[in-house]
């Protein structure tokens, strides 16, 4: 058995949030390859070497998604429905939470309001009004513990998330 080891010039402890971020969009790219390559197999007994790979792979992708979310100060806690940010506690409701958490782990990536609905909450009967709302009423709330700008609208693409680069280096 194959022991995998990190990519050259992978340093999870970098202080840099820019750095942190190419990591994340690194490994989102190379999972995305493999779960196509898997789409292709016809079963003939490589696919497990390929699923061991993309276990690593999205364990690596995970490992610098909470990096990122530690550098940045935002903790979400999915299971309490709350973010923290700053010694600041505000409490959500499960979509907000579940939204929020998915933005947060795609820094910098833009989503559709139909992509939302589909990626963030696995429904997709919510309308394109319906996930506008939520995310109104997100920003909004997100203001109250001082992150006004976490959430971003990027014109004819979607919405976002940037995570503040201000905060104290753990």
């Amino acid at each position: 058995m194959q022991a995998f080891r990190p990519l050259p010039g992978e340093d999870h402890t970098t202080p840099a949030l820019p750095e942190v971020a190419s990591w994340i969009a690194i490994y989102e790219e190379l999972s995305s390859v493999l779960r196509l390559v898997l789409s292709r197999l016809d079963g003939n007994g490589q696919s497990a070497d390929i699923e061991r790979q993309l276990g690593w792979i999205e364990e690596r992708l995970a490992l610098w998604r909470d990096r990122h979310q530690a550098l940045a100060g935002v903790s979400i806690d999915r299971r309490d429905h709350s973010v923290t940010y700053a010694g600041r506690y505000l409490k959500l409701t499960r979509r907000e939470a579940d939204l929020l958490d998915f933005l947060v782990r795609h820094p910098g990536r833009p989503f559709t309001t139909r992509q939302l609905t589909i990626l963030a909450w696995q429904n997709s009967r919510l309308s394109d009004a319906q996930v506008r709302t939520y995310m109104m009423r997100l920003r909004r709330r997100l203001r109250e513990v001082g992150l006004a700008g976490l959430i971003t609208i990027v014109r004819n693409r979607g919405y976002g998330a940037e995570l503040p680069r201000s905060s104290a280096i753990r």
